[in-house]
């Protein structure tokens, strides 16, 4: 963590001493800029008065222009040189520190390989121990089982001649039942026939009985309509009487009528 904390330390400072020689060099690239504007403007106003003193200002600003770019080239050179010797700087302490990380990576390699060889070797004595102790506990369990097999099949034969003993008593029992539950089902039977033959004669006498019954109801029903038929009858009889002897009374009313109009 140390190691990781110092590296992105020194990547940061590196960062920042590159952005730092990026802006000085826009700030001469401006400077310049602004030198060279000025003599172009400086080289316009001497043209545009003419004269000798013209060409001897053109030539001292034509030197002083070479002396600029002379010492520009030196320190372009001067500051390619310094990333140079920087960027040499820095390779070495990369190639340093990937050294001595491959030096510490294979020292823990070793170690780890020794450790591995180590808990291989525990673990091999550790599965011979519990071979021998699976082995032992094997040779227990087999004896263990095997006595158990043997009181299993003791206990086995015990049942089989318990339970043979079992279903023969469940047999018997069974047998004793079904013929009770047969003796049962026939007398239920002859109950139930005896039963129904009573029901049987019972509904026989009162079918009889409504019968009777119905032909006394219809005998008076036409009894009773023989005597209404019969009343009605009479009463119509009456009626045709009662009708002759008024028409009989209406006509000598007339006859006694005209006589006595005559």
């Amino acid at each position: 963590e140390e190691e990781r904390l110092k590296q992105e330390e020194e990547e940061r400072l590196r960062k920042e001493a590159e952005e730092e020689r990026k802006r000085k060099e826009e700030e001469e690239r401006l400077k310049q800029e602004e030198e060279e504007r000025k003599r172009k403007e400086e080289e316009e106003r001497l043209r545009k008065e003419g004269g000798g003193r013209a060409k001897e200002e053109e030539e001292r600003l034509k030197q002083e222009e070479e002396e600029r770019k002379r010492k520009e080239e030196e320190e372009r050179l001067r500051k390619e040189a310094e990333e140079e010797e920087r960027k040499r700087k820095e390779e070495e302490e990369r190639l340093r520190k990937e050294a001595e990380e491959e030096r510490k990576r294979k020292e823990e390699e070793e170690r780890l390989k020794q450790e591995e060889e180590e808990r291989k070797r525990k673990e091999e004595e550790e599965r011979l121990k519990q071979e021998e102790e699976e082995r032992k506990r094997k040779e227990e369990e087999e004896r263990l089982r095997k006595e158990a097999e043997e009181e299993r099949k003791r206990k086995e034969e015990e049942e089989r001649l318990r339970k043979e003993a079992e279903e023969e008593r469940k047999r018997k029992e069974e047998e004793e039942r079904l013929k009770q539950e047969e003796e049962e089902r026939l007398r239920k039977e002859a109950e139930e026939e005896e039963r129904k033959r009573k029901e049987e004669e019972e509904r026989l006498k009162q079918e009889e009985e409504e019968r009777l019954k119905q032909e006394e109801e219809e005998r008076k029903r036409k009894e009773e309509e023989e005597r209404l038929k019969q009343e009605e009858e009479e009463c119509k009889r009456k009626e045709e009487e009662e009708r002759l002897k008024q028409e009989e009374k209406a006509a000598e009313d007339l006859e006694t009528e005209q006589e006595q109009q005559e």
